[in-house]
């Protein structure tokens, strides 16, 4: 009511001006110019002091200082965050900065790479089609669309939609990660998870075909314009011939690397399915909701989703991958999730089925992860840490992250200095030294070693000490001391990744 009177009160100001045939044109635009300046104050007044997740109210003006404070410790220049909350976007805002060369601030319009979270358009657009009986999705996907770059291995007449976008069809993740000129099926079709843009590539397609229409068009018909994502760009555009024309998006973040060394900005001017979407934390929430809000996709349809297809690990409680999703089951909640990375960006997505809620959040910082387990904790709390795979990196909070941020300020004496300091006081836990070591080993490379060797002494029976020293050694052409941190590391089960092929390429070198 206080609101409407002054509005009112506003108004008639501006009306006694007006009819009392004032002629200063000034006093008019300033009398209107403050008017506007009241209501829009009056306007901001109301926005809601506090927002719901997980039962509890959290205050808005808390939560984005403690944001605030964690980007800045974590060293993630921007945030793109939306929460949902029974089916319902109850918070989204956007922080820090789009680009630290240019320290230039994010908006509400900044828009992030996506990344991998592109994947869902295209889960969505295949699951309408299942529904419209236009594709079955267990029915060889060549028989839809014969792929010549995969015509050299016969079994991919075996792969079928499902196992596509439950990424168990064995293609590769991009064809230049092994062979350039070659796109490699790693595994039988449908035996284990194989995670594969190509795959997705590949069937994006194929709804080609069966729509007869551009994967451009069909996602922007399909989604984009129904579910009103103003802020969802698919490609980069430019008008050639107008050079008074701004490329669209104009506004986007700029991705940075650990170091917040801005990483070149990738502008696909082409659509890329698997990874090439720019969003917002609040356009893609509103998006997830359209797969489990019973508005647009059917209930078999919804089912279908959260399905297992594919064991992610050796165990259930890795979760497992369904068609589309990962997911973590148990009996009391149904979780699915996706990530992102992209060079310089890194993407998080977890929404509970059971309970109609989740979050979202999009950095521009190849850091951006380490901020997940925090998020949840503030947020949603779902009880998903056996997703937190800490063995070599820790989420923040951590040692690793404090100590990077000593090296911001006083370099490597500072980080060696504070190291002592944790070693003494009995917090330098097995994975601290070794977590700085992989990341120093090319900026600092002689402390990377040193930290290294330190971790050894601490803890000798560390496989990653060992596996990290020698690729820094193999790095420098030190093969004899490469080939024995390696041998040392195979003997202790190192599993970051195959060292048996780095041995044999010492054995090779020494010879």
């Amino acid at each position: 009511m206080k609101k409407k009177n002054n509005i009112h009160e506003t108004k008639n100001i501006l009306s006694c001006f007006i009819t009392n045939n004032l002629t200063s044109k000034l006093i008019f635009r300033l009398v209107l110019k403050l008017a506007l300046i009241s209501l829009t104050a009056l306007g901001y007044a109301q926005a809601p002091a506090y927002f719901t997740s997980n039962n509890k109210n959290i205050n808005v003006e808390d939560f984005n200082n403690k944001i605030n404070y964690m980007l800045d410790q974590v060293s993630v220049p921007a945030l793109s965050m939306a929460i949902i909350e029974n089916n319902e976007v109850v918070f989204f805002n956007n922080y820090g900065k789009k680009s630290l060369k240019n320290n230039t601030a994010t908006d509400s319009k900044t828009v992030f790479e996506a990344a991998s979270l592109t994947k869902m358009y295209l889960v969505f657009v295949v699951h309408k089609l299942v529904e419209k009986k236009l594709l079955d999705l267990d029915k060889p996907i060549y028989q839809y669309l014969e792929y010549e770059p995969l015509s050299h291995d016969n079994r991919y007449k075996l792969i079928t939609s499902r196992m596509i976008l439950s990424h168990c069809s064995g293609i590769e993740n991009w064809r230049w990660n092994n062979k350039d000129d070659l796109l490699e099926i790693l595994s039988n079709p449908g035996e284990r998870f194989v995670y594969s843009g190509e795959g997705f590539q590949y069937l994006a397609k194929v709804v080609e075909v069966i729509l007869n229409e551009s994967y451009e068009s069909y996602v922007t018909r399909m989604i984009v314009k129904p579910f009103e994502l103003n802020d969802t760009y698919l490609k980069f555009k430019k008008l050639r011939l107008n050079p008074f024309v701004k490329e669209s998006p104009s506004n986007y973040a700029v991705g940075h690397n650990i170091f917040g060394e801005e990483v070149k900005k990738w502008k696909n001017h082409i659509t890329v399915p698997a990874s090439g979407t720019h969003t917002t934390g609040k356009d893609y929430a509103k998006f997830m909701i359209s797969f489990f809000d019973e508005k647009n996709l059917s209930k078999e349809r919804r089912n279908d989703i959260i399905k297992p297809v594919i064991r992610l690990g050796e165990d259930d409680a890795s979760g497992f991958m369904g068609s589309g999703f990962f997911m973590l089951q148990n009996k009391k909640d149904t979780i699915i999730s996706f990530s992102g990375n992209n060079d310089g960006f890194r993407a998080e997505l977890f929404y509970s089925v059971t309970h109609k809620r989740g979050f979202v959040f999009f950095t521009n910082s190849d850091q951006g992860k380490l901020i997940t387990k925090e998020l949840n904790k503030i947020t949603t709390n779902f009880d998903i840490d056996v997703l937190f795979d800490e063995a070599f990196f820790k989420y923040y909070p951590s040692n690793a992250i404090t100590l990077q941020n000593v090296y911001r300020e006083e370099k490597v004496k500072g980080v060696l200095e504070k190291v002592e300091q944790l070693k003494k006081e009995g917090k330098l836990d097995e994975s601290t030294l070794n977590e700085l070591g992989e990341i120093f080993k090319e900026k600092e490379t002689d402390m990377s070693i040193q930290l290294l060797k330190e971790n050894i002494a601490l803890y000798p029976e560390s496989p990653n000490a060992y596996g990290l020293l020698g690729s820094i050694y193999m790095n420098m052409k030190k093969y004899k001391l490469a080939h024995t941190s390696f041998l040392k590391a195979k003997e202790l089960d190192f599993n970051l990744w195959n060292v048996q092929e780095d041995i044999e390429i010492c054995q090779e070198k020494i010879e």
